[in-house]
Order: C-alpha cells, then structure tokens, then sequence
C-alpha cells in the first residue's frame, strides 16, 4: 500500500452527489495524483541524498548535449518562413548572381548651407579622401572595391561627385557646381536618390540639405558557425567607422545620435554593412548583466518571502539559493535535450531564463506553502510526502499546460520561433521534475535543519549557531511567548500569524469575503466582460508592422543614420531583379525589349526611366541602332538581330565595350563559347513606395507590400514570352513573407496553445465546468494582453509572437494554482474560495510579483526584445493575477463546482481499488495515520 494518509482528502457525500459522474471521475483521476505525488514526495522526504544524486546525474546527461550546440544569427534562417517563393526565389537568384556586394553609405546633412555648394561639396570630397585614406593591414578601399573605373574613380560609387571626378582640383575650377549638375542630363528622379530635400525651379536643381555617398565593396563573405564573416571588409569598415568617430564613447546624443566627425558644414551619418551586427551586438552585450540582476533579486525575494523573514531558524536563505541551482540546472538541462535533438540556439533565446526563472520560483512557492501547512509533528519525510500529494497535483497541471503549449508551438513556420519554444518546452518539464525531487530534497534537508533548531545561514558551524549570533532554546522561546514578547530567534519585522504571511492574511481575511458576496462577484464578472471587449476591439486593431528600426538602440549612431535616411530618401521605391533563366534569348528579343513597357503598365511599379530601370536587351537594341554595336551583323528592319548566329557573339562583344556596365547582369553557359547561349540573365525596377507616416514617423504599409510582391510575381511569371523561368526577386521579399503569415502564425499560435491548455486542464483537473471557468480566464487574459499590445503602441512581429506565446504559458499558471485549490477544498462556494485564496492565494501572488521582479530591470534595457519582455511580462502579471486571483474567484463564488472531497465517500477507497467508486458505495479500507522516523539519509 501506498503511504498515503487519511488527512490530504475529505469525507462526506450525499446519494445525489454519488450518481454525479463527473465527480466521481474528478475524485479518481485527482485520487491517483495525489497518491502517486504522495509516494514521490515519500520517497524524496525518505532519501534526499539519492534524489540528488539521480536528479544532478540525469541533468547532466542532458546538459552534455551542450556538446552538439549550435548557434544562428543569419536573419534568413530564423525569422523567414522556410520553403517560401521568396526564399526559392532567392535560391534561384544566388545560383547566377551570389551575393558579391557589401554597400557602405555615408549621407552629409548640411548644418548651415546648400548641401550643393562649392564648400559643401568641398568637404564632401575631403570626408571621400579621409575614407581613401583609411588602411586595414593591407587593404584600402580601392582594393576591397568593386571596380567599375567611370567618373574619374576606378571603384564603383554612386554620388554626385562623381561629376567631377572625385577631385578638389576639378570642382575648384567648377565655376557652377549646381549647373554642372543640371548639366549631367539626369532626371529630377534620379537627382533625388542622390540628393536629399531637393529643391528644383522650372525642372532645375537649385538647391538640397543632403548628400549621399554609396561605396560599392566586395563581399568575400563566409560562413562563421551560425553567421557570416568578411574579415577584410568588416576590418577596413571598424578602421573607417573609428575615422569618422563612430565608437560607442564617442557618439553624440542630442535629439538624435551622430558619429562625432568633426566639420563646420555637415554632421556625418554612415550605415556601413556592419552597422546593424554592431549595434544588435552591443546591446546583446550591454544586456547580459540584467540576467545576473535578475537572478540576484529573485534570491533575495525568495529569502525574504520563502520562510520567516529575519528569523534565526525559520527563514531560508539557503533553501532560496537551492531553488535558484534548481532552476539554473533545469535551464542547462533543457538547453542540453534541445541541442541534442539539433535545434538551433538564437539570439532571441536570451530572454528564456526569465521565463524559467518565473515558472520555476512560482513552482517553488507553491509547494513550500503546501509543506507549512503540514502538521508539524510529523516527521520530515511525511511532510515531503503531504506536500507534494497537495502541491504536485496544481504544479503538474501548470507545466504540463506550459510544456504541451510551447510544443505545439514548435511547428511554427519561423524557425526561430520554433526553436525558442523547443527550448521553453524542454525547460519547463525539466523544472517540474527538478521541483519534485531536487528542490524537494533541499526542503528535507531545510527542514531537519529546522528541527534540529539550527541558524539559517551557517547550519553547519555551531549547534547553537554563530558565537556573534546565538539561537535562543526552546524554553525561552516559550517564556516569551508566555509573557508575550517577541520570539528571541526573531531579529526584527515580526512575522505574521498567518500561514502565508501578509499576503496570505491580505487574501482571506480582506479581499476573499467581499470577492463571495453575489453582488461584488457580480459586479466582477460584469467589468472583467466589458474590459475583455475594449480590448478584444483593440486586438483587431492590431496590425503586422516592419520593427526592424526597433532593434537598433536609441543611443546608437545607426539609430539616427536611419531616422535621417527616412527624412531624405524614405519615399524611394524598393529595387527588384527581374530574372530569366536558360530558354532562347534570340527568339525572346521582342520580348525582353518590351518588358520596360510592360512596367510602365502596371500601377505598382515607378515608370522605367533614368536609374529606375536599367535593362540590358533595350540597351543593346539602342546600341545596334545607333551603330555602337553589332557591327557586320544582319539587323531586320525593327532593330533585332536577325540571325541566331550572330546574336549571342554580337551581345558578348558589346558587353566587352560600350555595354560593360551590364557585364555582371547576363551570365553565359560558357563565357569562352558565347554561341552556347545564356544561362541567365537580369533586368533592375523599381517598386513605388509603401510607405506611410505611422504616429510621426515612416512605416512601410505591410498589407499593400505583401500584395504588390504577389502581384509583381505573379505579372513576371505569365510574361511566358521571355526566355526559361522568368522571376521577380528582392531581398526585400525575404522579409515581406514574414509579413504575409506572421498574423495568421501568432493567431494559430495562440489559438492551439489556448486549446491544449483547454485539454490538458480537463485531463488533470477533471471537472468540465471547472475547467471551463479556468480556462475562460486564461483567454480573457490573452485578449486582454492583446488589446492593451495595441494600446501601447506594439505591433505584431516575430518578437511579439514569441512574448504571447509565452504569456499564455506564465497566466495558466494563475487560474489553474486557484481553481485546483478549490477544487480540494469543502463547504459552500464562498467557503472554498476563502479558504482557496487563504491557502494558494500567497503562493500564486509571490509566484507572480517574482516574475514580474525577475524582468523589472529590463524596464531600462536599450535592446527592443527585452522591452517587450518587460511590457509583455508586466501585461501577463498584472491581468493573469487580476483574472486569476478576482475574476476566477468570483466565478467560483457564483457557479463553482462540487469539490473533489465530496464526491467520494473517502480517498483509501480510490487509493486501494485504484479506480472510482460505485454509485453503491463499498466499505472502504483504512490507512491509519503514519508514524514514520525521519530521513534515513543525511540527517
């Protein structure tokens, strides 16, 4: 028989409460927990030592996984949805033009005069040679450039500057930059791209603020464990961005964050392709520190609130630091099982020990409430065993929720995500099994400390503790009690006479016995309904916006680079490639010269003129027209070459002379036999802009890019005309898919979670109504969270998705403690949820504050992921304890259903048969009381 005593149920049943199926089947499926915790806790109570020693073997069979770790910060592999058409458009892309380009831009605002000036110009030439200047080992920038020799410079650039040759001596003797400009024959389109605020009288420029600068650098990149790295490149641009005084000491923040370059008519801004890793890095960095301050403050809450604060024998400082090993080694554990089933490991995956330090720390509270509420003239190992019996039931439903919630989130499209939530999944049932025997053990070992009447903090030292601080007997403990003066073994704050504490006494003494009055729980359910509607009004409001400008910190120069970049040239368009691929180019010449028409005819697209539309095929028919190209080559009377023999040498020869500036864009089956045709080829377009002014600053509208990239793509591939597979690709795209299914991944996200938190709770707790009533609670908090997401301004992206993801995890862990507890309790609904509120009530409001301590001082973090922890996990405390310790109460108090004690006649019955009891009722065998020595280990 298992040792189970008779004290952890109730008695007492009606004959209509025994033709109640679902009690019955409540009080069997909550008799086989407890008995079976019960056992557990016996056993951990009985051999503490064993249980250390299996636990920390086990765990660290697991965090040698660690071994098989695997890192990943390419954006492409965590937060693009895998096998998308854009991704397999990119493949097809990079198999003919690999990614061979890093752009370094550096924008001039002008502080006082005309960005086009003879001075301002001036100096922007002087910036241009300092960065000529610029030397990393042996690299410069003119040999880490793309050499394209043109305007006076053998790089490829793109600047005004260019109109004269990059050289001082040349503008100099410029006696009308700005009609120099004019002169160029570039169109006002084009002048704008380069040319910030640009202001044009009767078609001329006259004046502009700004002035862009875009260096055109190889790209040697290669794979670095989980990212990419160009040790040339990223050393030349560390060297230049020192140059411009970019390093973090040196940044200048006023309104705006500006490198600290020094020059009397412009403020420099760059945005070198290591801009961003920089930026995201240092905060990462910047960062890690909060984790340790977040550790050290849970250490000291739960010193302060696990035991009697500021007593000699009763307080548990060191049982507060055994919970945080316990947690620290599930953490480890559970990274080790992902890493062993070869998840990845992200940046993202930062913000996870906040969420086992919550769930972990409210598992511990909850069953050292269980154990001070045992009888404690037991021995210790019962004890164990009556806590867990009482305790493991409520922690089980809680982590089974959360594990089953994060798995189903696993089969998330965006691997990040699905990565994240393997290693959550994993943590969370690692902390429940490191709760039930590992934390346990140490609360055996707490406890005998107790009882042996030795001092907290140095149990070890002295039997009667420290000479500097003694521990008062037995018997003047009791001679003060006697003469009502404080306990000796108390330092100072008096504790309270509650079980559990201030809070405890707060709940059930205060809050419970309006909470159970019709009128007020009423009144509750009634303002709880109207807050869920505003804000299930606010969460259709919600909308998927592009966040990246978020991740970068606010006293970053990049921060104010982009703000700059958006005031200039944020109405720009965005660049796609037009790809054809294999098929016969000849035989496709009418076609691919009329693509640029075909542009101009679509509403989405920038008319094809000057730099907005380049096109190789146009260009060469021009070129043979003009009699630039295709010499003693057949040309019929609409401009095409006319024999297929001719074309592809006569396209080869022109690219070699005067069409080189589209030599990259056609790749040959063979370059030294041209006549065997082109394996692919590209054209460049413009999208028109999708941004708008969102709130004062410029978002790009992600519901018209989503459908202008559909669209787009669907145009090109019914151009069959064109030779092969005809594609429209950007980079953009990549991110745009995001946009396409992030909504519906968060909304099937939360709804599946929500769903198995449904099930898992009617398996565990039993009781369909009370289930129900929990499980209202958890999606009252979900909409709640939703609609105040929208309210303060978050918008729905990959951080976001993950922060729900893991508040329906944290606000389960409420409503399920409470409604648990009150299924286990007897007497009338107001009765059980007082008592309920009086028992768990302190347990699940440590467990809460805890979490919300535990992310306090991200409130000032620079990195955009733990400032939405912060406001989601703010969210998730406030409304999870709001729902779960007023609105459930209160629901309770109206309908709850019978408790699981008054449904069976008692608990030996359904412990001895194992199984629910007949609608007869059959005599029941007795379990007398035990009477068991202490630990036969370690005490």
């Amino acid at each position: 028989k298992p040792f189970f005593p008779q004290k952890v149920f109730h008695r007492g049943m009606t004959e209509k409460e025994q033709r109640n199926a679902f009690g019955r089947y409540a009080a069997w499926v909550d008799g086989k927990l407890q008995s079976n915790f019960y056992n557990i806790g016996h056993f951990v109570g009985s051999r503490p030592c064993t249980s250390i020693g299996m636990t920390v073997a086990f765990c660290f069979l697991c965090i040698a996984g660690l071994s098989q770790l695997t890192s990943e910060s390419r954006g492409d592999k965590l937060w693009i949805p895998q096998g998308t058409d854009a991704q397999i458009d990119e493949a097809t892309y990079t198999q003919f033009f690999p990614p061979l380009v890093r752009r370094e831009v550096l924008l001039l605002e002008s502080k006082v005069d005309n960005a086009v000036s003879k001075s301002f110009l001036d100096g922007a030439i002087g910036v241009h040679e300092a960065l000529e200047d610029v030397k990393f080992e042996d690299d410069t920038l003119r040999s880490l450039c793309i050499q394209q020799p043109g305007d006076g410079h053998p790089c490829q650039i793109s600047s005004v500057l260019g109109f004269w040759n990059y050289s001082r001596d040349v503008l100099n003797a410029d006696a009308d930059p700005v009609a120099t400009i004019n002169r160029a024959g570039k169109s006002e389109e084009d002048i704008r791209r380069l040319l910030g605020d640009a202001s044009f009288e009767d078609g001329k420029l006259v004046s502009a603020s700004s002035l862009l600068i875009t260096y055109f650098v190889q790209s040697n990149r290669e794979l670095d464990g989980g990212g990419y790295s160009d040790p040339r490149a990223e050393g030349w641009e560390e060297e230049a961005l020192k140059m411009l005084k970019c390093e973090t000491d040196q940044v200048e923040c006023g309104d705006i964050c500006t490198c600290a370059y020094d020059s009397p008519l412009f403020t420099v801004f760059p945005n070198f392709q290591r801009s961003g890793s920089d930026a995201f890095g240092s905060v990462i960095q910047g960062d890690v520190g909060l984790i340790n301050a977040a550790f050290l403050i849970m250490i000291v809450f739960m010193a302060i609130n696990l035991g009697g604060l500021c007593h000699k024998i009763n307080s548990r400082i060191l049982l507060a630091l055994g919970s945080m090993i316990s947690i620290v080694l599930a953490g480890a554990a559970g990274y080790g099982l992902s890493s062993w089933l070869g998840f990845i490991y992200s940046p993202v995956h930062s913000v996870l020990p906040f969420v086992i330090l919550g769930i972990g720390v409210d598992d511990s509270f909850v069953i050292m409430n269980a154990f001070d509420r045992t009888d404690k003239s037991l021995s210790t190992a019962v004890r164990i065993a009556q806590a867990l019996s009482h305790a493991g039931v409520s922690v089980l439903v809680t982590s089974l929720t959360d594990f089953v919630a994060f798995t189903i989130s696993v089969s998330s499209a965006l691997p990040a995500l699905s990565s994240f939530c393997m290693y959550a999944a994993f943590s969370v049932i690692m902390l429940f099994l490191l709760q039930l025997t590992f934390f346990a053990a140490l609360a055996t070992f707490d406890a005998g400390r107790v009882s042996r009447r030795r001092i907290d903090c140095c149990p070890c030292i002295l039997p009667k503790g420290c000479p500097c601080c003694p521990v008062a007997s037995e018997e003047a403990v009791a001679e003060a009690a006697e003469k009502g003066l404080k306990d000796p073994n108390q330092l100072c704050c008096s504790t309270s006479k509650h079980e559990g504490g201030l809070v405890g006494n707060f709940l059930e003494n205060c809050l419970a016995p309006q909470l159970v009055k019709p009128p007020v729980a009423v009144a509750v359910v009634v303002c709880c309904a109207a807050l869920c509607g505003v804000c299930a009004w606010q969460a259709s409001l919600l909308d998927t916006q592009d966040t990246q400008r978020s991740f970068i910190p606010d006293n970053h120069y990049l921060s104010g680079t982009l703000d700059k970049t958006d005031l200039y040239f944020g109405t720009l368009g965005t660049r796609v490639n037009l790809i054809t691929t294999g098929g016969d180019y000849f035989q496709s010449q009418r076609a691919l010269t009329e693509v640029g028409d075909r542009i101009r005819a679509l509403d989405i697209m920038e008319p094809p003129t000057g730099d907005t539309f380049t096109s190789w095929a146009a260009s060469f028919k021009a070129a043979c027209a003009a009699g630039r190209a295709c010499e003693g080559v057949t040309v019929d009377s609409e401009g095409f070459v006319a024999n297929s023999i001719d074309y592809y040498p006569a396209v080869a020869a022109w690219l070699k002379g005067s069409g080189s500036r589209y030599g990259k864009d056609i790749i040959w089956v063979n370059s030294a036999q041209p006549s065997d045709g082109i394996a692919a080829a590209r054209m460049t377009a413009e999208l028109k802009s999708l941004s708008t002014v969102i709130d004062g600053e410029l978002q790009l509208d992600s519901g018209a890019a989503v459908d202008a990239m559909i669209k787009l793509r669907e145009v090109v591939r019914s151009w069959t005309d064109l030779p092969g597979q005809s594609v429209a690709y950007s980079p953009t795209f990549l991110l745009w898919e995001t946009f396409r299914i992030i909504k519906k991944e968060m909304f099937l996200s939360i709804g599946l979670c929500l769903a198995a938190v449904f099930v898992i709770t009617l398996m565990l707790v039993a009781h369909p109504l009370a289930t129900f009533l929990i499980w209202i609670c958890v999606v009252v908090t979900v909409v709640d969270i939703l609609g105040f997401m929208n309210m303060i301004g978050l918008a729905i992206d990959s951080v976001t998705v993950i922060q729900l993801v893991i508040a329906v995890g944290l606000c389960v862990d409420y409503a399920a403690h409470v409604g648990h507890s009150f299924m286990t309790k007897e007497g009338t609904r107001g009765e059980r949820v007082i008592a309920t509120l009086g028992d768990v009530g302190s347990a699940v409001m440590n467990g809460g504050i805890s979490t919300f301590l535990a992310t306090l001082m991200l409130a000032g973090s620079q990195s955009y992921v733990f400032r939405v922890l912060f406001l989601s996990f703010f969210l998730t405390v406030v409304l999870g304890l709001a729902h779960g310790m007023i609105l459930l109460p209160s629901l309770l108090a109206l309908v709850g259903p019978e408790g699981y004690g008054s449904s069976h006649k008692n608990a030996e019955k359904v412990v001895s048969e194992g199984g629910p009891p007949n609608s007869t009722g059959a005599k029941t065998a007795s379990v007398p009381n035990e009477t068991v020595p202490e630990t036969s280990e370690g005490m």
